[in-house]
């Protein structure tokens, strides 16, 4: 009886501090000074997701909402665009009432979130069967970053990117490589980055040689991109590419 006991005992700290690691692995992946940006969807196992980029500009968020999970009472920070890496469908709630029922996000989709403080009861709920994966991108500043630049869609010579958001703070544009493909060369502004949707052997060269051995990306993955000349990006794997390319303003 005692021996039996004892083991309960272990069994019990064991869970117990595997369940407290497994809390802070949730929480230490982003700095302390990136919690105002930071999205707590409480009513999830994991409500901050996983902090993906974050710089002086920025910070990526990643959430994954189940199927029939709803996220908890929420607010946002505002600057915040959204991006679909797998979609589904979502209902909103404020203050317990709905303002929309069940509508398609798909895969891919962006949009844009002002701020909602959290007294205005707000909550959204994945209602379909399949779970969502999404990034906010959360701009740290209230203002534009170079308000004065001349802010273009970002064009290549070989593929066409289509605008698929554009307001006073950024522009986000959709494209896909074809196995094979490559952009073509071009200048790059600064503060660019892009997201996969669907991710494979995406390379990237400046003034024909290779930035970094060719490894493949998986779907929902970032890279930030800095001024410079001479760039291409190329698909050297078997299946296409789907990115969304953000040019903050």
């Amino acid at each position: 009886m005692f021996q039996r006991l004892d083991w309960i005992a272990i069994i019990l700290l064991l869970s117990t501090q595997i369940a407290n690691a497994q809390e802070g692995s949730s929480m230490s992946n982003f700095k302390e000074e990136d919690r105002p940006y930071l999205l707590n969807y409480q009513d999830l196992e994991d409500p901050f997701g996983r902090v993906v980029l974050s710089n002086d500009k920025l910070l990526l968020q990643r959430l994954v909402v189940p199927g029939g999970r709803w996220e908890g009472i929420h607010g946002h920070p505002g600057n915040q665009l959204y991006v679909h890496i797998k979609g589904g469908y979502w209902s909103g709630q404020l203050a317990g009432e709905y303002e929309y029922r069940h509508e398609l996000s798909a895969d891919g989709e962006v949009g844009w979130m002002d701020y909602i403080p959290y007294e205005d009861g707000h909550n959204s709920g994945n209602t379909g069967d399949s779970w969502i994966d999404l990034i906010y991108v959360t701009l740290k500043s209230d203002t534009p970053i170079n308000p004065d630049g001349d802010h273009k869609a970002q064009s290549f010579p070989s593929i066409t990117m289509d605008v698929v958001f554009e307001n006073d703070r950024i522009i986000a544009q959709r494209g896909e490589l074809a196995p094979g493909a490559w952009t073509g060369r071009h200048n790059r502004p600064g503060n660019q980055l892009y997201i996969t949707i669907s991710g494979g052997h995406l390379v990237e060269r400046q003034n024909g040689e290779l930035t970094a051995p060719v490894t493949e990306l998986e779907d929902g993955t970032p890279k930030w991109l800095e001024a410079g000349d001479g760039y291409e990006l190329g698909n050297m794997g078997d299946t296409p590419v789907d990115l969304v390319l953000l040019t903050i303003k």
